[in-house]
């Protein structure tokens, strides 16, 4: 996976956008700057909401991860849960993107 770009955040807002996510990603972000990563427990909640929701933003999400990995939707699309997992816990162990959500 690439490292993030400003385009990503704009991507990402807007899958957050469209799923009718309500995080305090602040707090959650403070919490993985603590334990110097994601932890189980903040890791289990984002993974709830992002799967309780994720078929909203289904097209979204495929090109997000594709814009991400250089990989294309079609590949993407064939991803094992397990890989997805990972894409995303790699995503918010990331310190720029920690640090974007620390900003203001």
């Amino acid at each position: 996976m690439r490292k993030l770009e400003l385009q990503d955040v704009f991507k990402l807002s807007e899958i957050i956008d469209v799923m009718g996510i309500e995080l305090d990603l602040k707090d959650l972000m403070d919490k993985v700057k603590k334990d110097g990563g994601v932890t189980e427990r903040v890791g289990g909640q984002i993974a709830l909401l992002f799967i309780k929701k994720l078929h909203k933003a289904e097209k979204q999400t495929y090109k997000f991860i594709s814009d991400l990995t250089g990989e294309t939707v079609e590949e993407v699309k064939k991803y094992r849960p397990k890989k997805l997992i990972d894409l995303f816990v790699e995503l918010l162990n990331d310190e720029d993107f920690a640090d974007f959500f620390q900003q203001g």
